[in-house]
């Protein structure tokens, strides 16, 4: 009888690398010139209002997926792909150390390793592989004789994750143990996916996740400058 394996589910963006690899790839398609600097002064426009708290962090996300598909139309997807390798290595140790420290310790524990994140699968692909994910899914753009479209294929890695992992773990013919799973996430987009296991945890949570996570008793993890939290039992202020 095969043994049920345990899956280690984690986002990318805001959860294990400390930044959104969607923008950081449009800041460095910029610098290589393959996208016009007008795409990284809209990328800045948009951030500047989510810092001045004129908008939630998924409108803002949501804003950045669209600068990219407006201004990926026609790149050639091999000049793109190396530019998002780069932006791969000068960034490689930008991670938070609770979810790097995590990941090394569940390696070790033989969890199964999945990522599932909303930017491009043609940098996702490329920043799971080098962490050592088992496998990864992120958001799909059509390419035609080289080049990008504009078209997208595939965008519902970004809203229903729990989907995605379910049609993976069907194809591969996978028998989870998802008590003893665990999955980490930032966001409300996250959600479906921290039910499924035994150990749902938001990490530096938005609001809405926040909401919800103290709702459910879920485990909340924060980390400020060289600092870790762990809170169970917490209080919103703007709730």
């Amino acid at each position: 009888m095969v043994k049920p394996v345990k899956l280690a589910l984690f986002d990318i963006d805001g959860t294990i690398f400390r930044s959104s690899l969607l923008i950081e790839l449009i800041n460095g398609l910029v610098d290589d010139r393959i996208m016009p600097l007008t795409a990284k002064k809209e990328v800045e426009r948009e951030f500047k209002a989510w810092l001045d708290r004129r908008g939630d962090y998924e409108d803002y996300i949501k804003k950045v997926i669209a600068i990219h598909l407006k201004y990926i139309a026609g790149k050639s997807f091999v000049e793109v792909s190396a530019s998002a390798s780069q932006t791969i290595k000068n960034l490689r140790h930008r991670v938070y150390r609770f979810t790097r420290d995590l990941i090394a310790s569940l390696k070790k524990q033989d969890y199964h390793l999945v990522t599932i994140s909303g930017s491009p699968t043609y940098i996702v692909s490329m920043y799971a592989r080098m962490i050592g994910f088992d496998a990864y899914f992120g958001s799909e753009y059509e390419v035609k004789q080289g080049c990008f479209t504009g078209e997208v294929l595939n965008l519902q890695t970004f809203y229903k994750k729990a989907l995605v992992l379910k049609d993976y773990l069907a194809a591969k013919n996978i028998k989870v143990d998802f008590k003893h799973s665990i999955a980490v996430g930032d966001t409300e987009s996250d959600i479906p996916m921290l039910a499924l296991v035994g150990r749902p945890i938001a990490f530096n949570p938005n609001l809405e996740l926040a909401r919800y996570a103290r709702r459910k008793k879920w485990e909340v993890v924060v980390e400020r400058k060289d600092v870790i939290y762990s809170l169970r039992d917490f209080k919103l202020l703007n709730n």
